[in-house]
């Protein structure tokens, strides 16, 4: 007789079935074997008893000996998880990994230390690990998983693994062991998992210091010194100065290392009979320690809209190369400007409606662990959304809607259930097979302007810059910071203003493009150096002048006003302080239209005094100004090539997004731009 298979079923324990496909998969395994367990294909379930009789005698001949009971029961048992998780299983590959199970005598999967070793398809080698590793799960615990240098997450439920063995000495392993056991409960979101590793590798820079630097190697922390924490952070230094690590990696780096020896502390583990007991005070990070921090450089990863617009028109190509769910991500990312994790989990029925009809994108927010996020979007967005719920339906008929995702899975998710993890290898490969990817920039040649299309670095375009694309979007369409805030899901308004650059830098390389088309009040273009120009018009949008409805004023009385003192009662074609240049031409022609109307009005039968109707009445003169201006800049446009004309209307856009004339009339917001154009507004 035999021991109790490791499958830990306790006598005449049930086991469920997974599907049709384990009967065929079962049916494979060896008939003496399967002739000692109960089935009942009514139920489902096949029973295992306690104990097995040894099928066939340890001596005899490779080619008659059945396979040994206790790895068939870790086999079979190992099959019934791959089917719970959705993997399938080929029938046709199970009796040649049998077949070199007994020919080398394997009596339990825990004796395959190398499953390579034993020969066979790729297929069969994973089949081996995945078996090993649904053992190795079995009956395991965090309490148990803990003493290991390797921890299985899904044990703590989550996912991956947490290695620990990058801690060269005993003492500072196994108290990085007890920190992240302490630590992980109160890490509420996904990205624990990812957080205690990074914390691990900044220790793990410690404890290569601590080799180095000490004679003993740093195997006794009460040998620790102020010494070796200075040693610690000349090495940061050089591991920055050398290029292998960056400045903000490095201040976080060091941030982890100062929490957790502060931690440590806390915990006890430097108390006497602690794991580094006698640990000196001293071995500590202060705050002098630590480095400065480095300027903010999440502002400007934004796409420029030339880029975001090639990118869109190719969306039908990322389809091709991946599949849909991968396509519906992007769009999703570019309208919404979500976290590629918020958009990966998204449920299937995370659509819904506010009280007037407007669409609301549901969804979950999982870096700060607030759930049930409300964010409004536009019927284009909506649109894609159902069209993918009628997919995911279609594709899912017999699944509770409540458990079935937006975006599931392509693979190992028959029922789906499970989310996509991630499309950055799909986009990648997507943004390397479009062509040359390239942006207008104006350089100056022999004191004229000259556009030149250079390459776009494609590194640059990848999902999380969709997030910056969306902020920067809103910021340019003058949308207030703190309803920005609200959009981006941020606590705090100084983490939104790092992701868009504030408007004066933004607007200086569209006011260095249309400043050169300036007209003053005759229709003349104004010609001056081009450097004392660019120089004095930033001066002047800053403190010398006014938005008037059609140009700017300096008059000194009225930019100290405001623009509510004008001396000659807003009358600007006739005034030497007004100017305009090509981005108010939409302003002009409104203007004309507007005189136009006036005159034919008051020339109707009108009840007014004389002397009103006279007053109100537009002047000839300024009607023709207003037209000689308007021809003179639309003249002066027609002369300039395509691309300098689109360079032109692209800084005109900007600028205007950002325009505000204090003339107390009242402000209407700038409608987003629309990177998708061809695609129809939904209400």
């Amino acid at each position: 007789m035999t021991a109790a298979p490791l499958a830990a079923v306790r006598p005449k324990a049930a086991a469920p079935l997974g599907d049709e496909r384990l009967e065929e998969i079962l049916r494979a395994l060896d008939p003496g074997f399967l002739r000692l367990l109960d089935w009942d294909w009514g139920r489902r379930v096949i029973t295992f008893p306690r104990e097995h009789p040894v099928i066939g005698l340890p001596d005899c001949p490779v080619p008659s000996c059945p396979l040994a009971i206790t790895v068939a029961t870790e086999v079979l048992y190992g099959l019934g998880s791959r089917v719970a998780n959705g993997f399938k299983t080929r029938p046709e590959c199970l009796r040649p990994l049998y077949d070199r199970l007994r020919a080398h005598r394997i009596r339990t999967l825990e004796e395959v230390t190398d499953p390579t070793a034993l020969g066979g398809s790729r297929e069969q080698v994973m089949m081996l690990r995945a078996c090993q590793l649904a053992l190795r799960r079995l009956n395991a615990t965090p309490e148990t998983e803990r003493v290991k240098d390797v921890w299985d997450m899904t044990v703590f439920g989550h996912t991956g693994v947490i290695p620990f063995t990058s801690l060269v000495q005993e003492p500072l392993r196994e108290a990085m062991k007890v920190w992240v056991y302490d630590d992980l409960p109160r890490r509420r979101n996904k990205n624990a998992v990812h957080h205690a590793r990074a914390v691990i590798s900044a220790m793990a820079l410690l404890s290569e210091s601590l080799r180095l630097q000490r004679p003993d190697r740093g195997m006794v922390p009460a040998a620790w010194r102020r010494g070796d924490i200075v040693a610690f952070s000349n090495r940061m230094g050089h591991l920055m100065a050398i290029g292998k690590l960056s400045a903000a990696r490095r201040l976080a780096f060091t941030r982890f290392v100062r929490r957790v020896l502060l931690r440590f502390r806390t915990l006890g583990l430097a108390a006497p009979g602690g794991l580094l007991e006698g640990m000196p005070v001293d071995f500590a990070i202060w705050p002098e320690d630590m480095p400065d921090e480095p300027e903010d450089t999440e502002a400007g990863r934004d796409l420029p809209e030339a880029v975001m617009r090639e990118l869109c028109a190719h969306l039908d190509r990322l389809e091709e190369m991946s599949n849909v769910e991968t396509r519906v991500a992007t769009e999703l990312l570019i309208d919404t400007g979500r976290r590629p994790d918020e958009i990966y989990t998204l449920s299937l029925d995370c659509l819904e409606k506010d009280p007037d009809g407007s669409p609301v994108l549901v969804y979950d927010n999982h870096k700060a662990y607030r759930l049930g996020r409300r964010l409004p979007i536009g019927g284009e967005t909506a649109a894609i959304i159902r069209r993918q719920q009628q997919r995911i339906h279609e594709r899912f008929p017999a699944t509770e809607t409540a458990r079935l995702k937006l975006l599931p899975r392509p693979k190992t998710n028959p029922e789906g259930t499970k989310e996509i993890k991630d499309i950055s290898s799909a986009h990648r490969e997507w943004v390397h097979s479009l062509p040359d990817l390239v942006v207008p920039l104006v350089t100056v040649e022999a004191g004229a302007p000259v556009t030149q299309l250079v390459p776009f670095d494609k590194s640059r375009v990848f999902p999380y810059a969709y997030r910056h694309c969306y902020a920067q979007r809103h910021a340019d369409a003058g949308v207030a910071p703190d309803i920005l805030k609200e959009l981006m899901d941020h606590r705090l308004i100084t983490t939104t203003q790092g992701y868009y650059r504030v408007g004066a830098e933004r607007r200086r390389e569209a006011v260095d493009r249309v400043t050169a088309l300036q007209f003053d009040r005759h229709g003349n273009r104004v010609w001056r150096t081009a450097q004392s120009l660019l120089d004095s018009e930033h001066v002047r949008r800053a403190i010398g002048e006014v938005a008037t409805p059609y140009g700017v004023c300096r008059e000194p009385s009225n930019v100290a006003a405001g623009g509510h003192a004008c001396p000659l009662r807003f009358r600007c074609l006739g005034c030497e302080h007004f100017s305009t240049d090509v981005s108010y031409l939409p302003d002009l022609q409104a203007h004309l239209a507007d005189l136009l109307r006036s005159r034919e009005r008051l020339m109707s039968a009108f009840e007014a005094d004389d002397w009103a109707r006279t007053q109100a009445m537009p002047t000839d003169e300024e009607i023709r100004r207003v037209r000689r201006l308007i021809d003179r800049v639309t003249a002066d446009l027609d002369d300039l090539t395509a691309e300098d004309r689109a360079q032109i209307e692209q800084a005109v856009t900007l600028i205007r997004r950002g325009r505000t004339v204090h003339l107390g009339m009242p402000r209407v917001g700038q409608p987003l731009p629309d990177v998708r154009p061809p695609r129809n507004h939904l209400p």
